[in-house]
């Protein structure tokens, strides 16, 4: 790892963990927003564990959407090459027979 991806590893790392530690007051994460806290769709956890799970979701969520986009240009850059191939045996056929023959 490089110096400065281990600085700033070191700093996010120590940053979660003061965030974890100021926010560990319990709250109630609940399913049902009609009956907030009913016993099958509640239960209390720390606050830095649901704001923490929601930022894991969104990256999450993120990373899968830039994948579908790389794959688009992925297959789009495929159909390009594959096109310029076959521009490229036209021409090399074309120059060979515009040749003069011995």
């Amino acid at each position: 790892m490089r110096p400065l991806g281990l600085i700033a590893f070191v700093l996010l790392t120590a940053l979660a963990a003061w965030f974890a530690v100021a926010n560990r007051n319990a709250v109630l994460f609940s399913f049902d927003a009609t009956r907030p806290g009913a016993a099958g769709s509640s239960f209390e956890v720390p606050l830095f564990a649901v704001l923490l799970l929601g930022a894991l979701i969104g990256m999450i969520v993120g990373a899968l959407y830039m994948a579908a986009g790389q794959l688009r240009l992925r297959r789009a850059l495929k159909a390009e090459q594959a096109r310029a191939e076959r521009l490229q045996r036209l021409l090399s056929e074309e120059t060979l027979r515009s040749l003069p023959r011995p």
